[in-house]
């Protein structure tokens, strides 16, 4: 079950509201390379050939995004045995995002003059 975080900005009152997490749809692999790209879902399979199912955690991650300067979830799916991690870029426009870490504060990407503040607004599957 996904949970709706909403993030919003002291300073210049700007809000997000984005589904993390992961849903149901989004226990099998083949499920979840479905919500990337072409090529990153070619470096998945690279890494995952040699025919045993690989143990993965996937669920959408909240990010800043410095180019656009918008927050959203993006995908992102990490193989444990190979340790390799796939983010998907920004929904927005293409770019690299930094993934937020849990329990981590982040200045505002729109006006960089405050952290963000977070919290749990609802649920999602």
């Amino acid at each position: 079950m996904g949970v709706i975080q909403q993030f919003s900005c002291p300073s210049c009152q700007k809000t997000w509201k984005l589904r993390t997490g992961h849903g149901i749809r989004h226990a099998a692999l083949g499920q979840v390379m479905e919500v990337f790209s072409e090529d990153i879902q070619r470096k998945i399979v690279a890494e995952v050939t040699g025919g045993q199912l690989p143990l993965f955690y996937f669920g959408y991650q909240a990010a800043a995004c410095e180019h656009c300067r918008e927050m959203a979830a993006v995908p992102v799916l990490r193989l444990i045995e190979s340790n390799q991690t796939f983010v998907a870029d920004c929904p927005g426009c293409g770019s690299k995002v930094e993934v937020l870490e849990e329990d981590t504060l982040v200045n505002c990407p729109a006006c960089q003059k405050a952290k963000l503040k977070e919290q749990d607004v609802g649920i999602w599957d």
